[in-house]
């Protein structure tokens, strides 16, 4: 038998459908149910598959009389938190009734060619204020503030303009790490002012995968096992090229400007208000490389500000940073679920940046730096407490969702 106009259209849609979510960063269990939802709706059967690099859907009419496979091979999705929430009301539309699948297919089309929110400059800048910011979490001093930005913009520079112009992808994480690192180094052999492995650390820490290592587990706790494990894999290579570029950039920087004794400076205690204070700053620039309109500020600002003082308060109250993170990420979570189930909003425009600065990329990045300088013992320790802040994370996602669902798949 045939394949029906009807039912060609609705998998046309439902597949395009996947393949945006996929494209734009969402997780294998947020997929398969927004799929799943709409495929429903439409009286389709459908069995999916996700993994950071593949998408493979079975459709069946509800009949079982006929059947189509579609099978993508992808490239990991990158966030924009903007088009994933107007695909999300694109499927309420459909869900509800308001439009066929037909004219559904050719609004995501139109809503995928659209130009980008915002201009590439912008987003260069965003990585200088994400890595200033940073920089005042970790307790940096003014040179090294100064030069964490630096180092942000040039890393924000290569993967807005760079990118664009030379195929170095795969590239991409030992290139900024080797660059950052090198000019790190000739610069501290000069003026040893600063301590450079925090200067390394806030310049590239966009590119630490913590938020893909979260995801991850988050994927393996809700049984997406295959998924969780590639994408597991895939940040921790991403891992090891930027440990393996740091070593190689402060190798050679060595034979060029001749070695340099490493000085540790004092971590800077800032006061409250102006870690406060960096908080808008860096949810400004959440804003613009998340991908999301500016009406969403506010959201992300709460997010970010619930999840750093809900963690320091209760680190300062328990000294158990598991707990802290844990409580934290939960607090994040119920203010994503809250959104979510009030503003029919994907909760994931609120979760995402909320959980980033809880996300234990940086001391991943640590730790395997550890190993590689044979200092072994406290490397391994730091990378256990790496797992353990992930799972804490997790833990906190999942118990939010238990105490106040948010009644959406994003």
């Amino acid at each position: 038998m045939g394949i029906s106009s009807t039912f060609n259209e609705k998998i046309n849609f439902v597949a395009a459908l996947a393949l945006a979510l996929h494209k734009y960063g969402l997780a294998a269990h947020n997929l398969e149910g927004v799929v799943n939802n709409v495929s429903h709706s439409l009286k389709l059967e459908v069995e999916v598959f996700s993994t950071p690099t593949l998408l493979l859907l079975d459709f069946t009419d509800p009949l079982g009389l006929e059947v189509k496979q579609v099978a993508k091979r992808l490239k990991p999705g990158d966030i924009n938190l903007d088009l994933l929430s107007r695909i999300d009301e694109l499927g309420d539309r459909v869900m509800a009734g308001d439009i066929g699948a037909k004219a559904a297919f050719e609004e995501l089309k139109l809503i995928q060619s659209e130009k980008e929110l915002y201009p590439p400059i912008y987003e260069a800048l965003a990585f200088s204020a994400i890595a200033f910011t940073i920089s005042i979490f970790f307790g940096a001093n003014l040179i090294a503030l100064l030069l964490s930005s630096v180092g942000g913009l040039i890393v924000g520079l290569v993967c807005v303009y760079l990118t664009k112009v030379i195929d170095i992808g795969r590239f991409l994480e030992l290139m900024l790490a080797f660059l950052i690192s090198f000019l790190t180094i000739c610069i501290f052999h000069f003026y040893p002012l600063f301590t450079p492995n925090l200067v390394n650390i806030s310049s590239l820490i966009f590119l630490v995968p913590g938020v893909g290592l979260t995801i991850a587990m988050t994927e393996l706790a809700t049984d997406n096992l295959v998924s969780g494990t590639a994408r597991f894999m895939g940040a921790m290579m991403n891992l090891f090229k930027l440990v393996f570029g740091l070593v190689i950039g402060t190798y050679f920087g060595t034979l060029v400007v001749g070695e340099t004794t490493i000085i540790d400076f004092e971590v800077v205690k800032y006061p409250f208000f102006l870690q406060v204070l960096a908080l808008f700053i860096v949810a400004v620039a959440f804003t613009i490389l998340m991908k999301t309109k500016f009406e969403n500020y506010f959201w992300i600002l709460a997010a970010a500000f619930l999840g750093f003082s809900s963690y320091k308060f209760i680190l300062d109250f328990t000294s158990e940073p598991f707990i802290a993170t844990f409580l934290a990420s939960f607090t994040v979570s119920l203010l994503g679920s809250f959104y979510a189930r009030f503003f029919k909003h994907p909760a994931v425009t609120v979760l995402i940046p909320g959980i980033t600065l809880l996300v234990p990329g940086s001391m991943g990045l640590r730790g395997l730096s550890l190993v590689l300088q044979e200092d072994t013992v406290l490397g391994v320790n730091t990378l256990i407490k790496v797992f353990f802040t992930g799972i804490a994370i997790v833990a906190g996602l999942l118990l939010a969702n238990i105490c106040l669902p948010p009644k959406r798949s994003l």
